[in-house]
């Protein structure tokens, strides 16, 4: 206590933020993942809870009981929204495969053509440009066949195991989601009063309407951009439009990769190959994508979460370095809790 105080405000300033980042990381390192389940069980009885206290003050029906109704109702929704898209995934996915020979054909053929000018500009004999990148492609076949495959088949297994592990965790956040729904209103009934619950509170509502904008921000641009791709596709007369407009939608929530990663070069491939209505659609679908962005991202947002773009973006990528893809959300929500937990003034007790 007598080295705290010896301290100037701005070494404490220090140490608090050192604390505080490092309790953040910890936390999300080997804390998170064994609240997670529980954590989306939670936001589902949040995301149901209107209807749950709807049916528990209007119809008097127990809230364990309205919970579980309202929660099998979201689910069936979610599930036949999913079930659609993912049968017409599947159908663009399988009409994809079965096209791959036809693909390779024409890709052969291009690839023929490249060969044979890199001959003539290299002065190299015939076919010596060919057989080089036959030769790689050989190398390429050869280390699937040793490495990847065998890989494969005992992934297979380790695989069907996850995927029935995952339908237990699905079981164990839908049963936490109904009792959450019918435990919280008691439990905050009960501890409402305390000093540290609504210490605990304050930072938990502003990391919640934060965390929620943000999340709910990126969800919706996404679907107007993979509406805006899927659109463009269809009119180029694309067979894989909801594929790839989703694809495209989840590339241009990254920050470090964008819709352009696949709209700009695949104009500029149109372009060459004489396709200059493609290469226009393509290109426009881009700038509508950017626009949609740049409009839609500060007014859902706004000032909510409380940190400006270009701290998000470092989050993001810190967030990336260490904890892999799941930074890019992690990054975020780690710097609004740092955020909150350091703004946050204790609530004097009644």
């Amino acid at each position: 206590m007598v080295f705290w105080e010896s301290m100037n405000e701005k070494t404490r300033l220090i140490v608090k933020i050192a604390a505080v980042t490092l309790g953040v990381y910890l936390g999300f390192r080997y804390i998170l993942p064994l609240v997670l389940p529980f954590l989306f069980a939670y936001f589902l009885a949040w995301v149901v809870r209107p209807a749950t206290e709807f049916l528990y003050k209007k119809v008097k029906i127990p809230r364990i009981i309205g919970g579980s109704i309202s929660l099998a109702v979201l689910v069936s929704v979610l599930g036949a929204g999913l079930v659609y898209l993912g049968n017409m995934l599947i159908k663009q996915a399988v009409s994809f495969v079965r096209n791959i020979p036809i693909y390779l054909n024409i890709l052969a053929d291009k690839l023929d053509n490249m060969c044979s000018d890199c001959d003539e500009i290299f002065g190299l004999a015939v076919g010596s440009a060919r057989k080089m990148v036959d030769d790689n492609i050989m190398n390429i076949i050869d280390k699937v066949k040793t490495d990847i495959i065998p890989g494969m088949t005992a992934k297979t297994l380790n695989f069907a195991i996850r995927m029935i592990a995952f339908a237990g965790i699905l079981l164990l956040v839908f049963a936490s989601a109904v009792l959450i729904s019918k435990e919280v209103p008691e439990i905050k009934k009960k501890y409402e009063n305390a000093g540290l619950y609504r210490d605990i509170s304050r930072i938990t509502i502003r990391l919640a309407d934060a965390g929620i904008a943000y999340m709910r921000a990126q969800l919706i641009i996404m679907v107007f951009v993979a509406a805006c791709c899927t659109t463009g596709l269809v009119i180029i007369g694309n067979a894989y439009a909801l594929l790839i407009g989703i694809i495209v939608a989840i590339l241009d929530a990254l920050p470090f990769i964008g819709s352009g990663m696949v709209l700009i070069p695949w104009s500029i491939i149109m372009l060459i190959n004489g396709n200059i209505f493609a290469a226009a659609v393509l290109f426009t679908v881009y700038l509508v994508c950017q626009i949609i962005r740049e409009i839609a991202e500060p007014r859902l947002i706004g000032n909510r979460i409380g940190i400006r773009p270009l701290y998000t973006l470092i989050s993001m990528f810190i967030g990336f370095k260490l904890f892999g893809a799941a930074g890019f959300i992690l990054g975020p929500i780690g710097l609004i809790l740092i955020i909150a937990i350091l703004t946050a003034k204790p609530v004097p007790a009644l």
